[in-house]
């Protein structure tokens, strides 16, 4: 297993305009109640564009058409997140929000846990780009909501929709041996519809960098070096669909992907010969139906197969690791006058095989929860209640949230939240040996407490957002050395994460359809525990500033956009003495409509116009200089008034 450090690090509070989703089309069948359950195979309680107390963003992948932006790139257009690549090009890259490290994210696929037992964050690249139609961001101690283990926020991938009819088809190559090929169909019939998408991704990853030699010293020492080992190829199979079934309505959605990477290593300690294999199946099942004209229930299962092989040089051999999970749940939905109450019940069970694990591990899970939306003042004050009682192995705790919004004057609104959640240690740092890597089965649950609210102005023309945020972390579990050069895992961490946060998006202006969004983070993560050189320094690994900015023009055949992103300095030790300097980087691309039908384009798009190549990630991982990709697409859209299911 690969092991990441557990510190801190992520971004703010913001959230962006989500138009209601349409009725159905004229001429329509007339829609049964049951459709007020939402489209997603398994859903949330309440997902991040229905909850308006939540500082979330939903980032629609439509918008970015075209572009090689793979996951990750689409969560890093959003506010209060920090995406850490290594080493870019179809290698990891995992997400941190609002200070918290990558495993205290919950990372969600159409609201399905993609975390696993052994732990250490999930990777947003073995989540296929093609399966994309947008992703819900949501910030703070979201566990009363989501589930323990969001001590920093949620991010939710939803997939493209299983609309009949609706076809694309994408086809990319471009710098350094990098390629990308995926299509989806939908197809259905009078009470049924489905969706099936492939996809497969690779690159050969030898990009040229620069290293500085001589990072202690006042002038840089650069060598020219090409980033080896960083070959990645990966693939997927997805299906999802729904169906009339009785009274109710029955969905389901299924994956299989693999990926197989190449782990070049830190350049300061090159692992020319060091692999990863992960491959992945999950499964899930829903049914919901109308009790009476206020009551639905729902009830759904899901099973989840992983298997992790990692060849480590320094261990001599291959480490093989097995995960094996599944949930059962249900819950009724209540709608009281100004009142809309949710309640649940689910239970699952985890289990871990690994080689430097011992005996298999397994342990089960139970969860109880209850929450109200309540509408005040004609539905301009909402308050939103939530409380979640949860148990994992021997580990439990209570999470707890209260959210309210108001409109104000106008398009102008407000919005605030608070909550407390925790994070049950997983497998691996609880029982899993593995190299210097030491287990600490006395680990203690993580902890965290947040608040924040924010001022927008939406309408017509856009929105614009401002907002601040405090977040509290304790107990984190980081590693500390221990006996003959080991390190093992402590509950010795305590921060608090601060900040704010700016953001304006414009719709379509003038008839050259003109836009413009503009993201601004400033974050203060401060140790609050640890050695007296420490305490009050910079969390490592936590730019204090990132910003993202983005101009575009699309006049109807042809379309051009730049961006700008930038990340400020950042530490890579607790007592702020060696620093990762700030990166700037600048991206264009444009693209031409072939035909109209089908609706096909020629994309050309070019990131690191600059060709800095001392670009480097938060963990003095470097990152790719100037690259091309070139993309043909095509598709035919159906009537966007048509959703997906009755």
């Amino acid at each position: 297993m690969i092991r990441r450090g557990t510190a801190l690090g992520g971004f703010t509070v913001l959230w962006l305009l989500v138009p209601p989703r349409p009725a159905a089309a004229d001429g329509e069948p007339p829609v049964p109640p049951i459709v007020t359950l939402p489209e997603v195979v398994v859903s949330l309680p309440r997902s991040a564009p229905s909850d308006p107390t939540s500082a979330a963003t939903v980032v629609e992948a439509d918008r970015f058409a075209g572009e090689p932006k793979d996951v990750a790139a689409l969560v890093a257009t959003a506010p209060g997140v920090a995406v850490q690549e290594y080493g870019g090009l179809g290698q990891l890259s995992t997400v941190s929000v609002r200070g918290a490290a990558a495993d205290g994210v919950k990372v969600l696929l159409d609201g399905l846990p993609l975390d696993t037992a052994a732990g250490g964050g999930v990777d947003l690249s073995s989540i296929p780009r093609g399966w994309v139609d947008r992703i819900e961001i949501v910030r703070g101690a979201e566990g009363a909501r989501y589930g323990a283990g969001a001590l920093g926020g949620v991010v939710n991938v939803v997939t493209r929709r299983d609309a009949a009819g609706d076809w694309s088809a994408r086809l990319s190559g471009g710098s350094f041996g990098t390629f990308s090929a995926a299509a989806d169909a939908g197809v259905g019939g009078e009470g049924w519809g489905s969706l099936l998408a492939a996809s497969l991704d690779g690159t050969g990853g030898r990009f040229p960098y620069r290293w500085n030699t001589l990072p202690s010293l006042p002038s840089p020492a650069w060598e020219e070096r090409v980033r080896a080992n960083n070959a990645a190829l990966s693939g997927g199979l997805l299906t999802k669909g729904w169906a009339r079934a009785g009274a109710g309505r029955l969905d389901w959605l299924a994956l299989l992907s693999e990926t197989d990477r190449g782990l070049a290593g830190p350049p300061a300690d090159q692992t020319p010969e060091d692999r990863m294999r992960e491959r992945r199946a999950l499964a899930a099942v829903r049914y919901g139906r109308a009790l009476s004209r206020d009551l639905e229930l729902t009830v759904g299962a899901d099973g989840r197969v992983e298997g992790l092989d990692v060849t480590l040089a320094s261990l001599g051999g291959t480490d093989r690791q097995a995960d094996l999970g599944g949930t059962g749940r249900a819950q009724l939905r209540w709608s009281a006058g100004p009142h809309l109450v949710l309640a649940g019940l689910s239970a699952g069970t985890e289990r871990l095989s690994a080689g430097g694990l011992g005996r298999p591990r397994t342990r089960a899970s139970g969860a109880a929860w209850a929450g109200d939306e309540l509408l005040l003042l004609g539905g301009k004050l909402r308050l939103a209640p939530a409380l979640r009682g949860e148990s994992l192995g021997r580990f439990s705790g209570l999470s707890g949230k209260l959210g309210a919004s108001a409109g104000l004057w106008g398009p102008l609104s407000a919005r605030a939240s608070a909550g407390r959640t925790w994070r049950a240690p997983s497998f691996g740092e609880l029982y899993l040996e593995q190299g210097p890597l030491k287990p600490n089965p006395a680990l203690r649950p993580e902890q965290a407490l947040s608040a924040d609210a924010a001022l927008r102005v939406d309408g017509r023309l856009g929105l614009a957002s401002l907002g601040l945020f405090s977040s509290l972390y304790d107990d984190l579990i980081v590693y500390v050395p221990a006996s003959a050069n080991r390190v093992k895992p402590m509950n010795q961490a305590r921060a608090w994460v601060r900040g704010l946060e700016a953001e304006a998006a414009t719709a379509p202006l003038g008839p050259a359809g003109v836009t413009a969004q503009l993201s601004w983070t400033w974050m203060r993560a401060e140790t609050l525990r640890g050695a007296p050189e420490e305490l009050h320094r910079d969390v490592p690994h936590r730019a204090r500033q990132r910003i993202f900015a983005r101009l575009g023009v699309a006049p109807g055949a042809w379309e051009l956009h730049a961006e700008v992103h930038y990340v400020g300095r950042q530490w890579q030790d607790p007592r702020n003495q060696a620093d990762i300097p700030a990166a700037l980087a600048f991206h264009a691309g444009g693209g031409v409509r072939l035909w109209r039908r089908p609706d096909a384009w020629l994309q050309v798009d070019a990131r690191n116009l600059a060709d800095d190549r001392s670009l480097q990630n938060g963990f003095g991982y470097p990152l790719p200089g100037r690259s091309w990709m070139v993309t043909l697409r095509a598709g035919s859209q159906v009537n966007p008034e048509q959703g997906a299911g009755p």
